[in-house]
C-alpha cells in the first residue's frame, strides 16, 4: 500500500491550482470578448452593404446601449419625422365629379341618383419645384334610389 503523506504536504500545490483556475477562467472570459468584438468588426468590413450596421465604436461598446432602446428610439424619430412632413406639405383637395353622360344608374338606368358617403379619398403627394404638395382627390360616389346601382367617378391619372 502506497504510504500517505501530510495534508500540509499537497496545501501549496492546492493554492496554486486553484490561483491557476481562475487565471484560466479570466482569461476564457477575455478571449470570449475578444472574439465577439473580431466577429462584429468583421461582419462590418465584409458583411453585405445593404446591411444597416451601427458604428464600429458602437460595436465595440457591445452592450453598453440597449438594443430594445435603441429600436424605439428610432421608432419615435420616424413617427415624428413623418408627423412633420405631413404638417409641412399644404393640402389642396380636388373633387372629381361623375361625367354627365355616366349620371344614371347601371341597374335600373333611372337618373335619379344621391351622394353616397363622402366619396372616395385617395392622397397624392406631387413636387411642385421646390416644395410637395399634399392633394387630396375626392371621387364623387353616387347612388340609385332603386338600392341597386352605384356610379363612381373616373379616379385621377396617376404616374407609375
Amino acid at each position: 500500500m502506497p504510504r500517505e503523506l501530510p495534508q500540509d504536504h499537497f496545501c501549496p500545490w492546492r493554492e496554486e491550482a486553484e490561483e491557476l483556475k481562475s487565471e484560466v477562467s479570466r482569461i476564457g472570459g477575455e478571449v470570449d470578448a475578444l472574439k465577439g468584438q473580431l466577429a462584429a468588426l468583421q461582419r462590418h468590413v465584409f458583411g453585405k452593404r445593404t446591411e444597416k450596421l451601427p458604428p464600429v465604436a458602437a460595436e465595440l461598446r457591445g452592450a453598453a446601449d440597449s438594443t430594445p432602446a435603441r429600436a424605439e428610439a428610432a421608432k419615435e424619430k420616424r413617427q415624428a419625422r413623418a408627423a412633420l412632413k405631413a404638417e409641412e406639405a399644404p393640402a389642396r383637395e380636388i373633387r372629381h365629379a361623375v361625367p354627365a353622360d355616366e349620371r344614371h344608374c347601371p341597374a335600373c338606368g333611372s337618373e335619379d341618383l344621391k351622394p353616397l358617403g363622402k366619396g372616395r379619398t385617395s392622397v397624392v403627394y406631387e413636387y411642385v419645384p421646390a416644395r410637395f404638395e399634399k392633394q387630396v382627390h375626392v371621387q364623387e360616389v353616387l347612388a340609385c334610389a332603386c338600392g341597386r346601382g352605384v356610379v363612381t367617378a373616373p379616379p385621377p391619372a396617376r404616374v407609375v
